[in-house]
């Protein structure tokens, strides 16, 4: 059996694009063999700062002959279509043709050999096209020619069967050699095989594998921590960033200065893992320790300097933030707010002085419809988005929101007040968290962006979420589920929208598109839930209640599964069937003459009657309610005859089926369900 490797090495690759070209060399180059119906036993992808890998193996050399039928037009068609047909595959009549009945139709269908192919030559073929395919979210060209990359190319590499696949991207001819770790001389060897290949990047300080470079990573990192009893803060997304930033990571400690610590805690990590990619530790006490860690591609043996190099870069970055914060409370949250009126929002969307005034307006809306009072809090609400004219957040933007829950706090603001101003950007909440207006400002300011979004957009096109409004839209959703909050959507969206409309601000969708938008997401997220996708459409209701339909889809999730449940669904999907549109009229009395279509209008009374008093939820908290409810269905449609010859008992008797039909529906939307 062969293998097959491509290597392409070249300049840094951001680490952000690494796991970008893996997944497409995997999907293309697995597309590639499948459409070719070549058989593999792995295909594996790796990527470091330096190159991009992917191999192959248990590959055959040939794909064998075999006979193939091609299916021509319809018999027939016209003289034109088939002698098209005839000269595509190089026959000059139809002799040559069989027919062939596929769906009722008869077809032209012609069956010829393929020819024996090289695996070798599918791949030098179709390899350039794959990597001219490849999609960046940033590319460049350089040299002469017109093949993009996310950074300069320097050396091609691929092999099959252990020989040298010839081909050319990007003005450079492929060979049979690479290069080790350029911070170690850039040693050129020649590939033999794979095993010889992996064994020689090894030796020239290459870890092909991201997962290798991160647990040595790890593996340093635990050892300091044991000898300085020590704790790591866990950030996997700073592990994967920093182990795509190199090719063999060195990792080296050093500490900071304790006065420091007069720096809140937020900002000293911020600095140290966003800004500088630093490794940051707690004492077992839990406090903040002043150690740090940080990895390099150079190794050095004396790494002093190096360390004493990071230190003071750490340090001038600390004394800016100190700088920072002391103008920040000179001025505070009070006396900026005025400065949000020069911020715009979104265009067209009004300016970040006019947000806040939203905000506050809606945080009051939910309140008042969740039976609550907001009184202590409502003087301070307009100050929730004020740091953002602050120099703190201007310096460092993922910070907003913690700099306000400061400076709030500084000032001394209530500290639900400020823990709310801290928090209200994070888009889940452990379930120990329990500061009800952060929940309610989380919402209400997530809501306000993805409308203000729509104002300037009116779509969401493409895969991305540069403004993170998808990831707002389930952000709202899991908080009123995880958090109990009981809110009628349609409402808040009507509420909201004047809002704008009082600002002059135009917003043109309608509360359907927003539906269908979060319809979307709620789905999805239910379906992780494990709901069934029936389940999950027939809880959905109008209003649009995450909470509400979170709770129908548990109920119903338990109904579809008892044993009442199921005779139930079954009962009703008689009622379905037989169900049809009629005049909506009453249900004339007079005309029920037997004992099972009089129960049967009874019961559409005492149904109704127990919706509009428990709202909704009747038949879900009355499972033991279920067995009469499909006993008085069944015995109707067992005994009674719905097309009577009387015309009006005929139609009456439509009537009463659409009526209990409409109460169900109405209210549970059984008829979505698979039965």
């Amino acid at each position: 059996m062969s293998d097959f490797i491509l290597e392409i090495y070249g300049e840094e690759i951001p680490s952000s694009a690494q796991s970008l070209i893996e997944n497409q060399f995997e999907k293309l180059f697995s597309q590639l063999l499948e459409d070719n119906e070549i058989k593999y036993k792995d295909l594996l992808t790796f990527s470091t700062s330096r190159r991009v890998v992917v191999y192959v193996n248990g590959l055959n050399n040939y794909i064998n002959s075999k006979q193939v039928e091609v299916r021509g037009p319809q018999v027939d068609a016209s003289q034109m279509a088939i002698q098209g047909f005839l000269k595509s595959n190089n026959l000059e009549n139809i002799n040559k043709l069989e027919t062939k009945v596929i769906k009722d139709k008869s077809y032209f269908v012609f069956k010829k050999k393929t020819k024996k192919q090289n695996i070798s030559d599918i791949l030098k073929t179709e390899t350039p096209k794959i990597l001219q395919s490849i999609k960046w979210v940033k590319s460049m060209r350089w040299g002469n020619h017109n093949d993009r990359w996310i950074r300069p190319i320097k050396n091609i590499l691929c092999i099959f069967n252990n020989k040298l696949l010839k081909i050319k991207f990007a003005n450079l001819d492929s060979n049979n050699f690479t290069f080790g770790n350029y911070h170690f001389e850039e040693r050129k060897f020649q590939y033999s095989n794979y095993l010889n290949y992996r064994e020689k990047l090894k030796k020239t300080f290459v870890m092909l594998e991201r997962s290798t470079r991160q647990k040595h990573i790890l593996k340093k990192i635990d050892a300091f921590c044991k000898k300085n009893n020590l704790k790591l803060i866990n950030d996997s997304s700073l592990l994967k960033r920093i182990s795509n930033s190199v090719e063999f990571p060195n990792v080296y400690f050093g500490s900071f200065d304790n006065k420091f610590f007069k720096i809140p805690e937020f900002l000293l990590k911020n600095i140290m893992s966003d800004k500088q990619d630093y490794f940051i530790f707690k004492e077992k006490n839990n406090k903040l320790s002043n150690f740090f860690g940080f990895v390099s591609g150079i190794k050095v043996k004396k790494h002093n300097k190096l360390v004493e190099g990071n230190l003071n870069v750490l340090k001038a970055r600390f004394s800016d933030a100190a700088f920072f914060i002391n103008e920040d409370k000179k001025k505070g949250l009070i006396n900026r707010v005025n400065q949000l009126k020069e911020i715009v929002f979104y265009e067209q969307a009004g300016s970040l002085y006019d947000r806040a005034k939203r905000i506050k307006n809606v945080i009051k809306f939910i309140y008042e419809k969740l039976g609550k009072k907001d009184d202590q809090f409502e003087n301070f609400l307009i100050y929730a988005n004020t740091d953002l004219a602050s120099e703190l957040v201007k310096e460092f933007p993922t910070l907003q929101g913690k700099v306000g829950g400061f400076l709030a706090n500084f000032e001394n603001f209530p500290k639900t007040v400020s823990q709310a101003f801290s928090d209200q950007y994070e888009y889940e909440f452990s379930k120990s968290y329990d500061n009800f207006l952060t929940f309610i400002l989380s919402i209400s300011q997530k809501f306000d962006s993805i409308l203000g979004y729509f104002v300037t957009k009116e779509s969401l096109t493409g895969a991305g979420d540069p403004f993170g409004i998808r990831r707002s839209t389930l952000s709202i959703i899991k908080i009123c589920i995880d958090k109990k909050i009981n809110l009628n959507f349609s409402e808040l969206f009507d509420f909201h929208k004047n809002l704008y409309l009082v600002q002059n601000i135009n917003l043109k969708i309608e509360f359907s598109f927003l539906f269908d938008f979060f319809q979307k997401r709620i789905v999805n997220l239910f379906k992780e839930m494990g709901f069934r996708n029936d389940i999950i459409l027939a809880s959905i209701d109008k209003e649009f209640n995450p909470y509400a339909i979170f709770i129908r889809a548990k109920k119903m999730t338990e109904l579809y599964n008892s044993r009442d449940g199921k005779n139930f669904l079954k009962a009703f999907k008689r009622l379905n069937s037989l169900n049809e549109d009629v005049e909506n009229k009453s249900v004339e009395v007079s005309l029920l003459k037997k004992e099972e279509e009089k129960n049967f209008y009874n019961l559409i009374d005492y149904i109704k009657k127990n919706i509009d008093e428990s709202k909704h939820d009747f038949i879900f908290e009355n499972f033991n309610y279920l067995y009469q409810l499909s006993e008085t269905i069944n015995n109707f449609f067992d005994n009674v005859i719905v097309n009577d010859d009387n015309l009006k008992i005929r139609t009456n008797r439509k009537i009463l089926i659409n009526k209990l039909h409409q109460v169900l529906n109405d209210n549970y939307r059984f008829s979505l369900l698979e039965i």
